[in-house]
């Protein structure tokens, strides 16, 4: 039998066995599975007494509106917006919520100051160009590779002084 013949059984079969499965009356809900090996089967009430009857339906519409969410007039304000963005290194901000008043005590760290960017002659060692190993020498070149090199494997004199204008480096 050849493989797509298979295939094509296999699919109808699983099609078929989940068709049959979805038709399948799902069992009563009064129906309690069976307890555990080894334990005692609770004394159920009798079926025909009305313990088991099902409860009235409510009859005021707020018990049926119980869970749907109030209607926009009735909502609460949303809350104030949040303070224009914290300094780097500020003190912190409050801010007054529901719950109460929060302080919040942290921000974007400061920025790390690498100084003046070294000369041209430091990193290139000697050399007519920078490659990325010259470069990790300084890290914000190093992370500015591919800008500073546009697309390419090594920096020019001139590029290099281009990107020490342009990205503003040490500054």
């Amino acid at each position: 039998m050849k493989i797509s013949a298979r295939a094509i059984g296999f699919g109808a079969s699983l099609l078929l066995a989940g068709t049959a499965f979805a038709q399948s009356a799902p069992s009563s809900p009064n129906q309690v599975p069976p307890p555990p090996p080894g334990e005692a089967t609770p004394k159920l009430p009798d079926p025909t007494s009305g313990a088991l009857a099902p409860p009235p339906p409510p009859a005021t519409p707020d018990a049926q509106n119980a869970n749907v969410p109030p209607p926009a007039a009735d909502a609460p304000p949303p809350p104030p917006p949040p303070p224009p963005g914290m300094e780097a290194g500020s003190a912190g901000a409050a801010m007054a919520t529901p719950q109460g008043q929060v302080n919040v005590n942290s921000g974007p760290a400061p920025a790390k100051s690498y100084g003046p960017p070294p000369s041209f002659e430091s990193l290139a060692k000697g050399k007519k160009y920078i490659t990325p190993e010259d470069a990790s020498a300084y890290p914000l070149l190093a992370n500015d590779w591919d800008y500073a090199a546009h697309q390419g494997k090594r920096i020019s004199k001139a590029q290099y002084d281009r990107w020490v204008q342009q990205a503003g480096a040490g500054k």
